[in-house]
């Protein structure tokens, strides 16, 4: 009998793939990481951004040395990207809380009969979705489109010295945020890739142990497991 832990344990069977010669060498499981993991894998990457950030702001260290002084060095164009790209997120959750996400029509409101809703009252009922969910997105994209054109007109203005000292202050936001993203995809892979049919077996024994495959087979895995998540929110739903 299948456990209950087992029943939401959203898992495949996935081959790697040697990427020089394209050959099959390994095949292992992948699946959706349950709550204990999963906080592991984002306390594990919120430590590393953590630490990133502290080093990007103490003028001593090589990383402050190396990524925050070397903003100096970039065209003034890149620049404007690295302030444009730390402000996208602010940006982001500015347009979500600006523009209400309208209620989406219900089967009542298209069928005759919606306990016997024929395939005709469906389709349209998909229809309305999508129409609604595509004029909210343009709001989004509108809002976002509007606040970075008024970001770049500000950044326009500003001298070279304004300019270095904004950019420098951002990487240690970007900075940060890349490492925190990498460091979950890498946790989340180790937690989540096992040798066995079960899962009970873990194919790495710690995240140097998965950083030494090819960047590769790191990819696929990941995007595998981030796959797998999604279609997990699906069945879920």
């Amino acid at each position: 009998m299948v456990s209950l832990v087992d029943l939401f344990r959203y898992k495949k069977e996935i081959m790697i793939t040697d990427p020089v010669t394209g050959k099959d060498v390994k095949k292992v499981w992948v699946r959706v990481l349950g709550d204990m993991d999963l906080n592991k894998a984002y306390k594990a990457a919120r430590l590393a951004s953590a630490a990133k950030r502290d080093a990007l702001r103490d003028p001593e260290t090589e990383d402050y040395r190396d990524e925050v002084l070397g903003v100096v060095e970039l065209s003034v164009e890149d620049k404007r990207e690295v302030i444009k790209t730390a402000k996208l997120s602010n940006i982001i959750a500015e347009a979500i809380s600006a523009n209400v996400r309208p209620e989406l029509p219900t089967i009542e409101e298209v069928a005759i009969d919606p306990d016997a809703a024929t395939l005709e009252e469906l389709e349209n009922l998909d229809k309305a979705e999508d129409k609604i969910e595509k004029e909210y997105q343009s709001k989004i994209d509108e809002y976002i489109l509007l606040k970075t054109q008024e970001i770049d007109l500000q950044l326009q203005a500003l001298s070279t010295e304004e300019l270095d000292k904004e950019a420098m202050q951002d990487v240690s936001v970007l900075v940060p945020f890349a490492l925190f993203m990498t460091e979950l995809n890498v946790n989340k892979a180790v937690y989540g890739t096992f040798q066995d049919k079960d899962c009970k077996i873990k194919e790495f024994e710690s995240t140097d142990d998965f950083k030494q495959l090819p960047k590769h087979i790191q990819d696929f895995i990941i995007a595998e497991i981030n796959s797998l998540e999604i279609r997990g929110s699906e069945i879920k739903n």
